[in-house]
C-alpha cells in the first residue's frame, strides 16, 4: 500500500503547480466579445463596459484590451488576438457576479498595479485595496495603501504606459477582494467586497470588481475597481478603472497554454489507472 500511496502523490503532485482557483456562485468565464467597443455605454453585458467620465474608451476592458492608444496598446488579456475572458452569470442584461473568491494553490501571489483613475484616490485617505478572509472578513491583508493611489506624495495616477514592479503577498486558504474608499479627510469610509453581500445596505447588490482572465495563462487574473455606490448617469454601474491590477498566482509570469483545471478525461484515467494498480497488487497477493 505504502508503493501505491507514493505512486498516488506523483501523480497528483502538478497540482501544486496550478493558479488559485475562481470560486462564484452561479458565475463562469466567458469570453470578451470582440467588438465589445460597439456596444460601449448599452448598460448590459459585458457589464464593466460603460461609458466613462474619463473620457471615450476608457473602462477597464479598454484599458486592459489595449484598444485605446492614450490608454497604451498592450493588451493584457491576450498575447494571440482576441480579448481573453471576463467573469460572468451569462446572462443577456447586466451579467455582473455578485460574489467570488480566490481558492489557494500557490503559497502567494504576485501583484501589479497597472493604472489607476479617480478622484477617490486623491488625498492621504484615499482609496485602499487589498484581500480579505473569506472565512473572517475582518483579516485583511493591505495590497495599496490610502493614499498611495494618488500621484502626488509618491504614488501613481494614470500610469498606462509603465506598470509598477510586481511585489508578493500571502494569502488565506480562500480569499477575496476589497476596498475601502473615504472622503478627503478620512471622516467617512466605505468598504467593499468582491462578495457583494458584505457591501453596506443598499449596495449588495452591485459588484464594484470585475474580473478579467489572460488568454493565454489562465494564472494571470486583472482586477478592474469601480468606487461608484449606486447607479450613474453616464457610468450605469461603472468604468471599473478607477485601479486596476494584476494578480499572478504562480512564480512566473511565463504564459502556460494548459488549462488550470484538468478535462473529466483526466480524472478518468487517474481513476483508472489508481484502481488498476490495486487490481494488480490483488492479483500478487493471491498468486503469493
Amino acid at each position: 500500500m505504502k508503493k501505491l500511496g507514493m505512486i498516488a502523490a506523483a501523480m497528483l503532485l502538478p497540482a501544486a503547480a496550478w493558479g488559485d482557483i475562481v470560486t462564484s456562485t452561479g458565475a463562469g468565464f466567458v469570453s470578451v466579445p470582440v467588438t465589445f467597443t460597439s456596444t460601449t455605454g448599452s448598460n448590459s453585458s459585458p457589464y464593466w463596459n460603460n461609458n466613462s467620465l474619463d473620457g471615450m474608451n476608457m473602462n477597464a476592458g479598454d484599458y486592459l484590451g489595449g484598444v485605446n492608444l492614450s490608454l497604451g496598446t498592450t493588451d493584457y488579456l491576450s498575447s494571440s488576438g482576441g480579448f481573453g475572458s471576463y467573469l460572468s452569470t451569462g446572462a443577456p442584461g447586466v451579467d455582473a457576479p455578485m460574489n467570488f473568491s480566490f481558492l489557494q494553490t500557490a503559497l502567494s501571489v504576485d501583484v501589479t498595479l497597472l493604472y489607476t483613475n479617480a478622484a477617490a484616490n486623491m488625498g492621504p485617505y484615499g482609496t485602499e485595496i487589498g484581500l480579505y478572509n473569506v472565512l473572517d472578513p475582518s483579516q485583511k491583508e493591505v495590497l495599496f495603501a490610502h493614499g498611495t493611489l494618488n500621484k502626488p506624495g509618491g504614488g501613481i495616477y494614470n500610469n498606462n504606459v509603465s506598470p509598477l514592479s510586481p511585489f508578493s503577498a500571502g494569502t488565506w486558504a480562500n480569499y477575496g477582494i476589497y476596498a475601502t474608499t473615504c472622503d478627503y479627510f478620512g471622516v467617512t469610509c466605505t468598504n467593499f467586497y468582491s462578495n457583494s453581500g458584505l457591501n453596506p445596505a443598499g449596495d449588495t447588490t452591485q459588484q464594484h470588481f470585475a474580473l478579467f482572465q489572460n488568454a493565454q495563462n489562465p494564472n494571470t487574473y486583472f482586477i478592474g475597481f469601480e468606487d461608484i455606490y449606486g447607479m450613474n448617469a453616464t457610468e450605469g454601474y461603472g468604468d471599473f478603472n478607477d485601479a486596476i491590477f494584476r494578480l499572478q498566482t504562480t512564480s512566473s509570469f511565463t504564459p502556460r497554454i494548459e488549462s488550470t483545471v484538468p478535462e473529466p478525461g483526466t480524472f478518468s484515467v487517474l481513476a483508472l489507472g489508481l484502481a488498476g494498480l490495486g487490481l494488480l497488487r490483488r492479483r500478487r497477493r493471491m498468486i503469493g
